[in-house]
């Protein structure tokens, strides 16, 4: 069976987007670990599986390159909205995209820039055993957010984000951020994502970074916040109850690869 896919990423966070509506079943989360693999596979972050939506434009199912499922993806809801438009699959400049964690609303700003409704961020400050505090957000997934005083460009966060990630209070996993205030409402963030690792960037892990900071009075929330990940800039409006996201999405290439046969028809 050959599979076509067209690889996007927004700041580096790199997925294969599957219009899967006229597909058969699949086994999607062998499907994921297979094509993520970035020595085997295509190589990604992860699988974003397109079928048809009752509530909106398109609905997304996401999976990380360990095969797990994932509730929400900021950047891959603006790649999404590229895919769809430039593929005049909708009219206009919005796009609704049915997730997980509900219909978030799209809207196209420039030809590869978009702002994202993120919906109202859930958050508590806590001691969880260890030396410092941190901030847990919910932005549709879960966040756990550290500020530090250091420098990020060369610290190993693979070791705490491991430990973190994995913490038995988080029985499905927890997305952690390492974050710093580098200027007036700018922040550099380093995340290490559930199922995936270290990432170059993570939409919902920016927003979970600028509500932390404004709760815990590092950022105005009258003016925009910029984080600065490897993989390039994400800006943050929270100025009201609800989080908008915006940033770039950028087509990579499409593809065509051969399932194995045990895969193709184990449904």
């Amino acid at each position: 069976m050959q599979l076509s896919f067209t690889k996007m990423h927004g700041v580096g966070n790199d997925y294969l987007y599957v219009d899967a509506r006229e597909l058969p079943a699949l086994p999607l989360d062998r499907l994921a670990a297979l094509l993520s693999d970035r020595h085997f596979g295509v190589g990604a972050d992860g699988l974003v599986w397109l079928t048809n939506s009752a509530v909106a434009d398109i609905k997304m199912q996401m999976f990380n390159a360990d095969g797990s499922e994932g509730a929400m993806c900021g950047n891959a809801v603006r790649c999404i909205a590229k895919y769809l438009l430039d593929h005049k699959m909708v009219s206009g400049r919005s796009v609704r995209v049915e997730t997980k964690s509900g219909v978030k609303r799209v809207q196209r700003l420039r030809p590869d820039y978009f702002a994202v409704q993120m919906g109202k961020p859930q958050f508590n400050i806590a001691h969880l055993g260890y030396e410092h505090e941190f901030t847990t957000v919910s932005m549709g997934n879960p966040h756990l957010v550290m500020f530090v005083n250091f420098n990020l460009d060369n610290y190993d966060i693979s070791r705490l984000g491991k430990r973190l990630s994995t913490s038995p209070l988080f029985p499905g996993g927890v997305n952690v951020e390492f974050v710093r205030v580098i200027g007036d409402n700018t922040l550099q963030m380093r995340v290490w994502e559930r199922g995936s690792g270290e990432t170059l960037g993570c939409g919902t892990g920016a927003c979970a970074a600028a509500v932390a900071s404004v709760v815990r009075g590092l950022c105005n929330r009258e003016k925009l916040i910029k984080v600065r990940l490897p993989g390039g800039e994400l800006v943050v409006d929270y100025a009201r109850d609800e989080v908008t996201l915006l940033g770039p999405a950028v087509t990579v290439f499409d593809g065509q690869i051969t399932l194995p046969k045990e895969l193709a028809h184990e449904n």
